[in-house]
């Protein structure tokens, strides 16, 4: 039997991955300091009422969007400007985050952020995001002497046609190509998103509530089931003179809640930024993802070994066994493990690793523009005496796609590779995913499609190694660990893990 197989497995350079560009429009605007009142939004005065459950689906994964022009704003890619596409030289102040309060009308409701803005000139709502991938904080909801209470935050679609002059009426813009709207959020309250069409009229629909990061598709049909009776107008019909797109909460009682707003785009079935977290469950069960980490678990199985159990070995005994690789520029990136590998033949192994972090785990450290990643061989290689230089093919098709639990401090590429030898060649050319970066660990499950939405002549019946990449920059850190693996499930509402303790620094990177 071959002893455990880690380290370099692929030296070859890895040309042509290309990272997330940041496709925030860019200005001078000044933004709203956050805490303070818009006076560029006057509260309608309809009540804040129920209504049916959103059309929430997870029918067309195939149609989630890898697609960048279906993601308007991504907060875990710390991005803090929404790319409404109306303002894209940045001079109007389209797309930019600003709170709204009752405080004009008597009321004291606010925002308390999560993270304090600092006094140095910083923007506080960029400040926000990159503190909590997201807008991040807790809504006081307290009418004081108003009417109702109602609070929020918010941004304009199409920004103001001088801002520099006059901040009081936003620019109308027509969104009805959009087909509706997806959101990522959590919240404790029962929050709405609105139209705003102007200072009196607005078509709202609930969002609902969710203790975990969840996203839901609305269509402009679902504002319209959910109004009873209180939208002024056909919510396809406001579409078109859109001012401003809110999310908040609106009542006559007093009440506090934590929230989190971390993605917005355009409507798309599956999901429009691709986190994988699209919410069918309007009962709120979870999934545990011990139920979907079979090829992989160190969920619930601790000590089960350092080997993903493909079932597909071709009777080498070394599929599975998890390696590192480094871009081919010397010295640009490499990784550090906490702690010493373990021995075993000739070879190095991860187990001392895995058993530290429950998981494969370490930091890449990058001196320059470079990547780095580690991965397994699913059915191993063709001759272990041949210095591991070829590697079987294995059709996956069956898998349908695959589920996976992690915690990464920057986005993780997940690419299928099909090159059997000389390493994995463009990896830009393979077919990916990109899970967003998360202190947090998560749960995602992707299917084949997904991956193959942009090159669709490859094909999961020849596939060698399953890869996990991170594009980091110059001068940069980067921690991750793999939890759980598994083949592709439906479950989309996943129950919370919490933080990773290696990845959010509560394990130190040295085994002492």
């Amino acid at each position: 039997m071959i002893g455990k197989f880690l380290g370099v497995a692929a030296s070859a350079l890895l040309f042509g991955l290309v990272a997330c560009s940041d496709d925030n429009p860019s200005g001078s605007f000044d933004t709203p300091v956050a805490g303070e009142s818009s006076s560029s939004v006057v509260s309608p005065s309809s009540s804040d009422v129920g209504g049916s459950a959103a059309n929430v689906s997870s029918s067309s994964v195939a149609e989630s969007s890898n697609d960048n022009a279906a993601c308007l704003w991504n907060g875990q890619k710390g991005e803090y400007i929404v790319n409404t596409g109306f303002d894209p030289e940045g001079v109007h102040g389209a797309g930019y985050w600003y709170t709204y309060d009752d405080n004009d009308d008597g009321g004291v409701s606010r925002i308390e952020w999560e993270a304090e803005c600092p006094n140095d000139g910083t923007d506080c709502m960029q400040y926000i995001v990159e503190h909590c991938n997201g807008l991040c904080g807790k809504m006081y909801v307290k009418r004081g002497n108003a009417k109702e209470a109602v609070v929020g935050v918010a941004f304009n679609v199409a920004g103001y046609e001088n801002p520099a002059a006059d901040m009081t009426t936003p620019l109308s813009a027509d969104i009805s190509d959009w087909g509706g709207i997806c959101v990522t959020f959590s919240s404790s309250l029962n929050l709405f998103m609105r139209l705003a069409v102007d200072s009196k009229t607005e078509v709202f629909v609930e969002l609902g509530q969710s203790e975990n990061l969840v996203e839901k598709c609305f269509t402009w049909a679902d504002f319209d089931k959910d109004d009873e009776g209180e939208n002024p107008m056909p919510a396809a019909e406001a579409a078109k003179k859109v001012q401003s797109i809110k999310f908040g909460k609106r009542s006559g009682e007093s009440m506090i809640g934590p929230f989190t707003i971390a993605s917005i785009g355009k409507y798309v079935a599956g999901g429009a930024c691709g986190t994988g977290l699209v919410n069918s469950s309007a009962s709120g069960d979870c999934t545990d993802a011990k139920q979907v980490s079979g090829l992989w678990n160190w969920l619930s199985k601790p000590g089960s070994g350092d080997r993903v159990i493909t079932g597909m070995d071709n009777g080498t005994e070394t599929s599975g066994y998890w390696f590192s690789f480094v871009d081919g520029v010397e010295g640009a990136s490499k990784i550090i493990w906490p702690g010493p590998l373990g021995y075993d033949y000739d070879v190095n192994s991860l187990e001392p690793v895995i058993e530290y972090c429950d998981g494969v785990c370490g930091e890449f450290e990058f001196e320059k523009d470079a990547l780095g990643g580690v991965g397994f061989n699913v059915a191993g290689v063709v001759d272990p005496l041949d210095g591991y230089s070829l590697v079987t093919k294995a059709n996956i098709s069956s898998w349908g796609g695959l589920c996976v639990t992690y915690a990464s401090e920057s986005d993780l590429d997940v690419v299928l590779a099909y090159a059997q030898k000389d390493g994995f060649g463009d990896l830009s050319r393979k077919p990916k995913v990109t899970l967003p970066k998360s202190l947090a660990l998560k749960t995602v499950c992707l299917d084949w499609e997904k991956f193959m939405s942009v090159y669709s002549e490859v094909s999961t019946t020849s596939m060698t190694s399953i890869l996990f990449t991170v594009q980091g920059k110059a001068d940069s850190k980067s921690r991750f660990n793999i939890r759980g693996l598994g083949k592709y499930s439906e479950a989309t509402d996943f129950c919370s893990l919490g933080d990773d303790e290696f990845v959010s620094g509560k394990k130190g990177l040295v085994i002492r």
